[in-house]
Order: C-alpha cells, then sequence, then structure tokens
C-alpha cells in the first residue's frame, strides 16, 4: 500500500489525468462524473485498493478504457 492517503490519491489523479488527457476531458472530469468523493477514495486506501485498482474500476464505470 502507498504510504499516506495524500500520496495515494496524487497517484491515482495522475493515472486518471492521463485517461482524461485521452478524451479531452477536464482535469478531475472523471472523479466528478462518477460522483466519487474524498470519503469514497479513503474508504477504498483503507481497503488496501492500490491506485491502480481504483482508476481502472473509476474509469470502467464510465466505459472508459
Amino acid at each position: 500500500m502507498a504510504g499516506t492517503f495524500q500520496t495515494w490519491q496524487r497517484q491515482l489523479q495522475a493515472i486518471l489525468s492521463r485517461t482524461e488527457a485521452s478524451y479531452e476531458l477536464p482535469q478531475g472530469e472523471v472523479l466528478t462524473a462518477t460522483g466519487t468523493t474524498d470519503g469514497d477514495l479513503q474508504e477504498l486506501f483503507s481497503y488496501g485498493w492500490t491506485p491502480e485498482e481504483t482508476a481502472r474500476t473509476i474509469t470502467e464505470t464510465l466505459g472508459l478504457r
């Protein structure tokens, strides 16, 4: 698991930013579109989800790849 939640969240956002850029979406749009909150992310972090698997689940929810 990544050290702190803040580090984990930065890694997640970097991964999602690449997806957003490839679809020409504004930064942060993927999380907004899914309604994912910081509380949701903290919960996934506490369960041991990696930034990569979290990003994959979020983008698959929107039908993005």
